[in-house]
């Protein structure tokens, strides 16, 4: 494999690594990585100079640009009009993305004429969307002969999320608060159960009749301290989320997400799981569950050969083959910046 070479858009959390796992790989390069936040420009990030400049980083020989900024399709767009224009390769984290004909089909059209005439390609993807509730779903419905209905559910421990994620996710509020921000589209939980849902019925061959969605908040009896947020006894310290797909009148796929500062406490097992209801059920459970920021850096990483070997144009997950690892020196992985 010749050495693939990349430039970041967003040095956050999964930016940062992402930078960090390239870093202890052979074959693989940072060689740019771009933000638009002032207080980073000029920063190292394992030996690659942080800039604000993105016609500039643009310019630098690469192969993919990893974009990991956003959730949002139109919030990200002229980042990947800018790459696909500059001939790169494009994998980007906004949930929205990995099934994009449901936001914006006109935009989503777009970028895959515009990828195809520049002969690069477009892939949305992440933890999830991207892998658990749909990657992770189509590879286990490979051992099955039908599936009747689908069941994925999500226990996540959100105590080291930044408070501005967590402030998104619903923490901190009284009910009526919550509430207000639910309805006016300021709190919506976690993002991507649609793009997952559609993306595992049109690749089954099945037609949704529609998706819908609910957020309820838990309210704190006591207080919690987060790394980066605290929460008083009446404020909402957590939320339950769902996302039904109906087929024929009846729940096809559901996801549910719980997210807590603290789950044990609340009586959350930790953990991932998947139920596949077929001819040959499938029942999946990881425990403690997939870390949201390392399995998001992680499926990143791990498709950067892939989405260079892809189809012009933009794909989705399920037009590629499994996401994997190559050799990667632990020692690298250890040091700290």
């Amino acid at each position: 494999m010749n050495e693939i070479r990349v430039i970041l858009f967003g040095v956050g959390r999964v930016g940062s690594d992402v930078a960090r796992l390239l870093n202890a790989r052979p074959g693989y390069r940072v060689v740019g990585a771009y933000t638009r936040n002032p207080r980073f420009d000029g920063k190292d990030l394992y030996g690659t100079q942080i800039t604000t400049n993105r016609q500039n980083v643009l310019q630098i020989p690469a192969d993919v640009v990893v974009i990991a900024t956003t959730s949002f399709l139109h919030d990200v767009v002229e980042d990947i009009r800018a790459a696909v224009r500059a001939g790169l390769n494009v994998i980007f984290t906004a949930e929205e993305g990995l099934f994009p004909w449901i936001v914006d089909e006109g935009l989503a059209h777009e970028i895959d004429s515009l990828g195809r005439e520049h002969k690069v390609s477009i892939l949305g993807a992440g933890a999830n969307p991207g892998f658990i509730f749909d990657a992770l779903v189509l590879t286990a419905a490979g051992a099955t002969w039908n599936v009747d209905s689908i069941h994925g559910r999500r226990v996540v421990d959100c105590s080291h999320f930044s408070a501005t994620i967590l402030r998104r996710l619903g923490f901190g509020y009284s009910r009526e608060e919550f509430e207000a921000g639910a309805a006016a589209g300021r709190i919506y939980g976690h993002i991507g159960f649609p793009q997952s849902i559609s993306l595992v019925a049109a690749s089954i061959g099945v037609k949704l009749e529609r998706i819908e969605k609910s957020l309820e908040p838990f309210i704190a009896e006591k207080p919690y301290r987060m790394d980066n947020l605290n929460i008083k006894p009446g404020e909402t310290v957590g939320f339950l989320q769902k996302a039904v797909g109906y087929v024929d009148g009846k729940p096809w796929y559901v996801a549910d997400f719980i997210g807590h500062a603290d789950p044990a406490s609340a009586g959350f097992e930790q953990k991932d799981s998947i139920d596949i209801e077929g001819y040959q059920p499938i029942h999946l459970v990881v425990s403690p569950g997939f870390n949201p920021h390392l399995t998001s850096a992680a499926i990143l990483a791990n498709s950067l050969q892939r989405i260079k070997n892809a189809k012009p144009g933009l794909v989705t997950i399920a037009d590629l083959p499994p996401a994997f690892p190559s050799v990667t020196t632990r020692e690298l992985l250890d040091q700290k910046r």
